[in-house]
């Protein structure tokens, strides 16, 4: 059966969708640096609160770990995205040679055995590609959703700052706003990387 471009596999894997999934990926990548800097500065003012907000400082130091851990999730992403976008024009390529062959076949009837055997080595690339790019998709939406269970750690403990900043003596309001911003920063993580992953799911769809 002679490969389509209108089929789903082509259409999961449409480069522009995956390029959407690079952009939020680095939309991510820009505000877990914001969660780093934020639990730098929760840490910094923590200090000057003393002995009453060690357990905020305790929790802005997690936090900050955590805010590390999803930016090389992010690392792992691109990685990724990179390889299905060279795999993506890889197989665009192939459609047009394809489409080029059938054309070729179709208006030369003594070539037609050769030019056959030409698509069938074609067609059978196009589904190596498109099952490679399954699989990164899959893997995709699998470091997706571990990261997002690393925003669902981050959010804990954001709440566990803002708990910790009641404590905090002459301290408490400065450490609650810190606080807050701590946790705006780790939300916009969070949404930011729920796109991804419905990108990733709606490219897989």
């Amino acid at each position: 059966m002679a490969y389509h471009s209108n089929e789903p596999a082509a259409r999961s894997t449409d480069l522009h969708a995956i390029v959407r999934i690079g952009n939020g990926i680095r939309e991510v990548e820009d505000a877990a640096r914001e969660v780093n800097l934020a639990a730098l500065n929760a840490m910094l003012s923590s200090r000057r609160g003393g002995d009453s907000a060690v357990g905020f400082r305790v929790a802005s130091a997690e936090l900050r770990g955590v805010s590390s851990r999803i930016a090389e999730a992010m690392h792992g992403l691109t990685a990724l995205v990179s390889g299905m976008v060279g795999e993506v024009a890889q197989r665009q390529r192939r459609q047009r040679n394809q489409a080029c062959f059938q054309r070729a076949r179709d208006k030369q009837a003594h070539a037609a055995g050769r030019l056959s055997e030409i698509l069938g080595a074609q067609e059978a690339e196009m589904v190596r590609l498109n099952l490679s790019l399954g699989l990164r998709r899959r893997e995709l939406h699998l470091m997706a959703t571990r990261a997002l269970r690393l925003c669902d750690l981050g959010l804990s403990l954001s709440r566990s700052a803002l708990i910790e900043a009641a404590y905090g003596g002459e301290s408490a309001p400065a450490l609650r706003q810190v606080a807050e911003q701590l946790a705006q920063s780790i939300h916009a993580v969070a949404r930011t990387l729920g796109g991804v992953r419905a990108e990733v799911e709606e490219a897989g769809a």
